[in-house]
């Protein structure tokens, strides 16, 4: 009966992790799998191949894959270029450059490597046809910033758009079904 318990519980956590839109979560998952399989090993009466189970799959590689995870963690930011800007218009150019180097240094301190994508789509289809952090469009001399409300990032970017000073950008939480 508790063998049972253990291979169903095992089948759920790998439709758990086959399932999870999230990486972090498919690696935790995936580790507790591999604990309860060590615990099923124990069941079948292999130790030695329990311990090495639970020291390798369920500790080492679950570490390995989370250190993995938040080394590589990258910022999706699109850059609507709907209407652009006159060559003479300098202040817009100037507006532009600061806000994309303020992104740019708050990935830096994030440790965040920033994925800056020109796009000539409107805001709408990006956000429902492509996985993005941030969109930013031109609307005549303002900068308007959407972030992606379930991104917990957003806050502290917009925290610090808010104490630049730049009467230009427009902070924007979003939310697109």
């Amino acid at each position: 009966m508790l063998l049972k318990l253990v291979l169903i519980s095992m089948v759920i956590l790998a439709v758990f992790a086959v399932g999870s839109d999230k990486l972090r979560r498919v690696v935790i998952y995936l580790g507790i799998f591999s604990l309860i399989s060590s615990y099923a090993y124990l069941l079948y009466s292999a130790p030695d191949v329990a311990i090495a189970e639970a020291i390798i799959g369920s500790t080492l590689s679950t570490i390995l894959f989370l250190v993995a995870l938040k080394k590589y963690a990258v910022f999706t930011v699109y850059y609507l270029l709907s209407d652009t800007p006159e060559i003479g218009d300098e202040h817009i150019m100037q507006s532009r450059s600061s806000l994309l180097r303020l992104i740019n240094n708050y990935c830096k301190d994030q440790e965040l490597e920033p994925h800056l994508i020109f796009s000539p789509e409107d805001k709408v289809n990006v956000a429902v046809n492509h996985a993005y952090d941030l969109i930013i469009e031109q609307a005549g001399d303002n900068s308007i910033v959407s972030g992606n409300k379930e991104n917990l990032k957003i806050d502290g970017l917009f925290d610090l758009i808010e104490k630049s000073d730049d009467d230009s950008i427009v902070l924007l939480r979003e939310d697109f079904d």
